[in-house]
């Protein structure tokens, strides 16, 4: 397994969630979630908020290299763009194990509106997407 990998994969979700909930959605985001800066501050603790996402994403990376790598040893598929193959398996972790279904059937049952669920569905599509990317160009 590739660490370095592993841990640019992991990363890449908190950087894509700084831009996507922090600058692109942040108001719209707030309001959907019923959040406010207070609550953010008053929230866990920085360092434990964001270390535990780094391993909760350390975590779905390796899930994503056991995808990407073994399927392409065990079919022997070789591919001329490894980027775009690992994004294709991200894309399907995205839509098929969890990131968006679980996120959608939760959100649902919580009775959350659809800008809610549209946010936080696209965050993870993308995410998983350009983690898989990373994963798959690295090896």
């Amino acid at each position: 397994m590739n660490w370095l990998s592993q841990g640019i994969a992991s990363a890449s979700a908190l950087v894509i969630g700084f831009i996507w909930y922090g600058v692109l959605f942040k108001n719209v985001w707030m309001k959907s979630a019923n959040m406010t800066i207070e609550k953010i501050k008053a929230g866990y603790h920085p360092a434990l908020l964001y270390g535990l996402a780094y391993g909760l994403a350390f975590l779905v990376s390796i899930g994503l290299h056991r995808q990407i790598i073994r399927l392409h040893a065990a079919f022997n598929s070789v591919t001329e763009y490894p980027f775009f193959h690992g994004v294709s398996h991200g894309l399907w972790d995205a839509f098929i194990y969890g990131g968006v279904t679980t996120l959608v059937t939760n959100a649902l049952f919580d009775q959350k509106g659809w800008k809610y669920i549209l946010i936080n569905m696209f965050y993870w599509i993308i995410t998983l997407g350009v983690m898989g990317g990373i994963i798959g160009a690295m090896g």
